[in-house]
């Protein structure tokens, strides 16, 4: 996953020199309209990995096979749709934008909607690939192969820019990869775990089962789409493509912190699946909340002090002139966020049990309420004011009424809370003496590798007061293997 974020991070300079910020202002935007329609992806692929791993538990290899079929036979009619809307969208968009764009422009961005409607479809079908892989823990080969056909986009882009240096380009690459990763993940689904989807009949009550849960599911995917890109989509309709880049610049670094911060959570989808069928123990469940809550805020808070510190300067070097904005935009949405990330098992938790419908209907309105701020504070301190609305609403939404809902259900948030806290006290120091060291360096200009070096200095210091103030043995003992490995 690192390796994801690290391609993902020298893919945006990239794009910035090879295509310049207008276009990939363009890109960025069309990525957001296109992300409300992957939701509608949602429909069906965290029922499919509830329901699979749900009979994997209990070793029922017919309504396994058969809940593959159906999935299959359901994306079918769920492809069709998407077809519609995005033909659909093509139109919206050169509606909405025809004053702020140019007809150049606009008829670039319908040519990206359509390639990247292909895209879409091809990644909605081979969700249940993906799925069957994580049911059987094969975590290694789905990053890699993730990671292996990200990086082929890289020489890809270089390559085509010399011919067609434009936003277009890059939806085909993203489109020819995307199916390259498919294609292998098919492969190894079939060939090496023998996955079988065979259709053994109709069962309505799983096809039922299937959308009434995912329903859920995809109010918290659309909310989330609200949050993260119906902020681009307003700056783009008010201030036009180049200040979309500039958003979307920050939001790649918070993008990249959720991946790190989630990637602990990111695997237990089977071991909670584990407790609830087999258990039904919420004190176990309790547990594993908070342990893997811990190893995200150490994680999350050695990544954000050094930020917090550095970022300005770093985002200086590795985006360029002008996207000094970006980086309030992603301290600002950063810093709430860290509560939603190392509570992301909590989510994997609702699934299991089925009580997932609250967070997505909540969700919902808060995410509605965010577009609402939004509008006004734009208007009032210009694309920053998008960043704060957003962070206003994760604090509302994932900080008080989610943990309000956990302790209902369950979990044990008070002890939750506190187990954090010498964590935090102890990042507090360290960040602290970390900004006096960094303020005392002579040179007002900074390079890439001194960054490096000063991003040691900080977490030497950061894990040496976790280690003496907040590790237990247990978390120790993770730490000396990582370092044997």
């Amino acid at each position: 996953m690192i390796g994801q974020i690290v391609v993902q991070l020298a893919f945006v300079p990239l794009l910035l020199r090879v295509i310049g910020q207008s276009e990939y202002g363009l890109y960025q935007l069309i990525g957001s309209v296109m992300a409300y329609v992957v939701s509608i992806n949602g429909v069906l692929s965290a029922g499919v990995g509830r329901f699979y791993c749900m009979y994997k538990a209990n070793k029922d290899e017919e309504k396994m096979e058969n809940c593959l079929a159906i999935a299959r036979r359901l994306y079918v009619v769920i492809s069709v749709l998407c077809v519609v809307v995005i033909f659909a969208l093509v139109l919206l968009v050169r509606f909405v934008y025809k004053d702020a764009f140019t007809a150049a422009q606009l008829s670039e961005c319908s040519l990206m909607l359509l390639i990247m409607g292909a895209n879409m479809i091809v990644v909605m079908f081979n969700t249940l690939s993906v799925c069957t892989i994580t049911a059987n823990e094969r975590f290694v080969f789905l990053k890699i192969s993730q990671l292996a056909c990200l990086i082929l986009q890289l020489p890809l882009v270089c390559v085509f820019a010399r011919f067609f240096g434009n936003a277009l380009m890059v939806c085909c690459v993203v489109f020819v990869t995307n199916s390259i990763c498919a294609l292998i993940q098919a492969v190894y689904e079939k060939r090496v775990l023998k996955i079988k989807s065979t259709y053994h009949g109709w069962d309505p009550s799983l096809a039922k089962s299937l959308l009434r849960f995912s329903t859920s599911i995809v109010l918290v995917t659309l909310a989330d789409q609200i949050f993260w890109k119906c902020d681009q989509l307003i700056i783009g309709y008010f201030f036009g493509p180049n200040q979309v880049a500039v958003y979307s610049v920050g939001s790649q670094i918070y993008g990249a912190y959720m991946s790190v911060g989630i990637a602990a959570a990111s695997v237990f989808l089977p071991r909670v699946s584990e407790i609830v069928h087999h258990n039904h123990d919420f004190k176990e469940l309790s547990d594993l909340f908070i342990n893997v809550g811990r190893i995200s805020l150490l994680t999350c808070l050695a990544i954000l002090g050094a930020f917090v510190v550095m970022g300005d300067d770093f985002i200086l070097l590795w985006a360029g002139e002008g996207f000094h904005n970006a980086y309030m935009i992603a301290v600002v949405v950063m810093l709430p966020f860290t509560i939603d990330i190392i509570q992301n098992l909590g989510l994997t938790i609702l699934q299991v049990i089925n009580k997932y419908y609250f967070r997505g209907a909540m969700y919902l309105c808060i995410a509605i309420a965010n577009i609402f701020l939004t509008l006004i504070l734009v208007n009032v301190i210009g694309i920053v004011g998008a960043a704060l609305s957003t962070a206003l609403s994760m604090l509302i939404g994932n900080g008080l009424i989610m943990n309000w809902y956990y302790s209902k259900i369950g979990l044990d948030i008070r002890r939750f809370w506190s187990s954090m806290l010498r964590i935090v006290i102890a990042a507090f120091v360290a960040i602290f003496i970390f900004c006096f060291i960094y303020s005392l360096r002579i040179d007002t200009t900074i390079s890439f590798g001194q960054i490096f070096i000063y991003a040691c200095i900080y977490l030497l210091l950061y894990f040496g007061f976790e280690w003496v103030i907040a590790l237990n043995s247990g978390e120790k003992k993770l730490i000396r293997n990582l370092i044997k490995l």
